[in-house]
């Protein structure tokens, strides 16, 4: 490499700095009649190849470290959306979930209630046939007491009259 002219710290060279100082280096040298060629100063040519092969590399590598700091922040970013898709799913699917489980604790729910419903007015009519049975019985039993009571009054009477008939002969 060879040492001389602007040459500054290999961070802080720019290539198109360099770039242009060759650029300016070109139209400055002298131009050979009849041909497309200039001649430049050799020194100051190769000084600036020096500092573009120190630049280039750097540049590179600096360039290598924002593409691989880029790529980190997208899977940084992607696998960030992905842990929030996959709790968006899962929270989907709980609510989905909670809400058939709902729906069919509901509807359940309903069927229990339906049977039970359907149980008490079985259960309603059973009492009300027991107790309508129960009824009949008990006016069965008053009606045939009540017969035996009025026989036995009859019976009373009859017995009266006919000790009165005989008393009074």
């Amino acid at each position: 490499m060879h040492d001389g002219g602007d040459f500054r710290d290999d961070t802080a060279v720019d290539i198109l700095y360099l770039v242009d100082r060759l650029e300016e280096l070109v139209g400055m040298g002298k131009r050979l009649p009849f041909s497309g060629r200039v001649m430049v100063d050799e020194e100051e040519f190769l000084v600036l190849v020096d500092q573009l092969r120190v630049a280039v590399p750097n540049e590179i590598k600096q360039a290598q470290r924002v593409i691989k700091e880029r790529e980190r922040v997208i899977g940084e970013a992607q696998d960030d959306a992905a842990k929030i898709l996959e709790q968006a799913r899962r929270t989907s699917e709980a609510l989905l979930s909670e809400q058939g489980l709902y729906n069919e604790a509901r509807q359940r729910g309903e069927d229990i209630l339906r049977g039970a419903e359907e149980q008490s007015q079985r259960a309603k009519g059973d009492i009300d046939r027991f107790a309508l049975e129960q009824f009949t019985e008990v006016e069965r039993v008053v009606a045939s007491t009540l017969r035996i009571f009025d026989d036995a009054l009859r019976d009373a009477l009859d017995a009266v009259q006919h000790a009165k008939n005989q008393i009074g002969r």
